[in-house]
């Protein structure tokens, strides 16, 4: 479903992924871990066409999209749905034009079609009763949770999703794990940055850790709680001490990098 073999990016003159390959299997949610800078979000702009390999090869649903092709870009992102970390909406449409947008695109759907879809994930993401108000009206975890539902609307075959829990209180964080575990039953395929272990371990099919521009470790949950790996424990328990702070403590760059992805995780 989603291939990356040998995929190097640099950017602002630092190498952030450096040979990564990694594969997520249809019907597969895979929870992509790793400090700030680490290339996570960077890893799931290839997968969207978003970013351009300097290396390597990114197969899709199966076509080949690290060539760039437009036409091949067009066909693959109409199948995928992708949260933003801050949800991406704009500002001068209310929730339901906002969640309506790429079903408008399309045109392919009756205005009725369109409204009732739109009701459909408004209520998905608990925003009933919301759909006239502007970003600007609701709270950020509402916001999130709007822009989860314009992700939906088209009913993609793959989610991609950006810290999906940060910045939400407990309550809307179940709501957004419910929905990935929803989906999951669905057999949508499913990626997932996040720092938030709980969610982590909630949803997980398989973990893979990123580090030195690569997958670091690779396994299920409980695999990840039982391993013996110092990198792995560093993370789970968020020790300051060990191989993942060395890295970030030694690279110059790791400060300027993660100013500029900002929206990165």
């Amino acid at each position: 479903m989603i291939e990356l073999k040998d995929v190097h990016k640099q950017l602002g003159g630092r190498m952030i992924l450096d040979g990564l390959s990694l594969t997520v299997e249809e019907g597969e949610t895979l929870v992509i871990l790793g400090r700030s800078g680490t290339g996570k979000s960077v890893t799931l702009r290839h997968v969207i066409g978003l970013l351009t390999p300097d290396h390597g090869e990114i197969e899709v649903l199966g076509e080949e999209i690290s060539l760039h092709k437009p036409e091949i870009l067009r066909k693959v992102r109409r199948r995928i749905g992708y949260l933003f970390q801050d949800g991406a909406l704009l500002n001068w449409l209310n929730l339901a034009d906002n969640i309506g947008l790429p079903l408008r695109e399309r045109r392919a759907h009756s205005e009725e079609e369109i409204q009732q879809r739109i009701a459909e994930v408004l209520s998905e993401v608990e925003l009933d009763g919301h759909a006239t108000k502007l970003p600007s009206e609701i709270s950020g975890g509402m916001r999130k949770r709007a822009g989860l539902a314009r992700a939906l609307v088209c009913q993609p075959e793959i989610m991609l999703y950006d810290e999906p829990t940060s910045g939400l209180d407990p309550i809307s964080s179940t709501v957004i794990n419910g929905l990935i575990m929803k989906l999951k039953e669905m057999g949508i395929t499913q990626m997932v940055v996040t720092h938030d272990m709980k969610s982590a371990f909630e949803v997980a099919d398989r973990i893979a850790l990123l580090h030195g521009g690569k997958v670091h470790a690779l396994g299920t949950a409980e695999e990840f709680r039982g391993s013996s790996d110092p990198a792995v424990q560093q993370f789970i328990h968020g020790n300051v001490e060990g191989p993942l702070a060395r890295e970030f403590r030694e690279d110059p760059g790791a400060d300027s990098l993660n100013n500029e992805e900002s929206e990165e995780s």
